[in-house]
């Protein structure tokens, strides 16, 4: 296990800090609205479903094991609540993708990093093309877990496996932005989470925990965009001139950031 999740709490809080950065206002401005749009859907939705889910849970546990009901009970709101969460981020950064691809390019921009030129409707066909490859990641994965969450003993586990791999593919579904943009394949991108695996986990536990939070929700997206582009530039980097190993041309002004070790943008 490397890195620190810590950390990762760090670049999502930067990339709140950055929502009213002056560069990257009017790339947050549609992310944000989108946002606002679905959570606000998710939230009324899900608040009318969840009682009845637990209402039908209840129905459905025999008389004789009705002592375990306040032990199964948490266990299983908190289930559905990730449930809900990691369902919801998946259709929100699936319809944001293009916008939030070039509110990545743009955090890009701005810490002097080449983003290879394309004209718009490429660029919309590769972003929607890229969260087809990240469906058909997660969603065998996801369909596992559902399963596992209904066998009888297994489904103890089943909130920290939700809370695991939810957090994974919630980090992994925002840091790809920046992968994507330079045309690095999905399995190069997965390789270089895996060496800083804790730090991803930490900032994709806490995009999933403010997912959940009204209003928050309502900022997440585009902060976590902001955030994870950081953390590819800063943690997932080589030899200065080659972010993430993989030959990315670069500014003078980020080489010197990865020289010093700075997280920080604020003079941005």
């Amino acid at each position: 296990m490397n890195g620190n999740p810590f950390l990762g709490w760090h670049y999502l809080w930067q990339g709140f800090l950055s929502l009213r950065e002056p560069g990257l206002r009017r790339f947050v401005a549609l992310p944000l609205l989108l946002n606002i749009v679905v959570m606000s859907a998710a939230s009324w939705w899900g608040g009318h479903k969840l009682s009845s889910w637990i209402e039908s849970l209840v129905v459905w546990l025999p008389g004789w094991l009705e002592w375990l009901y306040w032990l199964l009970m948490p266990l299983a709101l908190l289930t559905l609540l990730l449930v809900m969460a990691y369902f919801f981020s998946t259709l929100l950064v699936t319809l944001g993708s293009p916008l939030n691809g070039l509110l990545s390019e743009q955090v890009e921009r701005r810490a002097g990093v080449v983003i290879p030129e394309e004209s718009l409707l490429k660029m919309i066909r590769r972003t929607f093309g890229r969260e087809l490859t990240k469906l058909g990641y997660l969603l065998p994965r996801y369909l596992l877990l559902v399963v596992l969450s209904f066998i009888p003993g297994l489904n103890l586990a089943s909130p920290v496996l939700w809370l695991w791999f939810g957090s994974w593919v919630v980090a992994l579904q925002y840091i790809d932005y920046s992968f994507d943009n330079h045309g690095r394949s999905f399995a190069e991108m997965r390789k270089a989470m895996a060496g800083d695996n804790l730090t991803v986990l930490g900032f994709g536990g806490l995009v999933a925990l403010f997912m959940m939070i009204p209003l928050v929700n309502w900022f997440v997206m585009p902060a976590a965009v902001i955030g994870a582009t950081r953390l590819r530039l800063d943690r997932m980097a080589g030899p200065a001139g080659n972010v993430g190993g993989f030959g990315y041309a670069e500014g003078d002004t980020h080489r010197q950031r990865l020289a010093d070790g700075s997280t920080e943008y604020s003079d941005r």
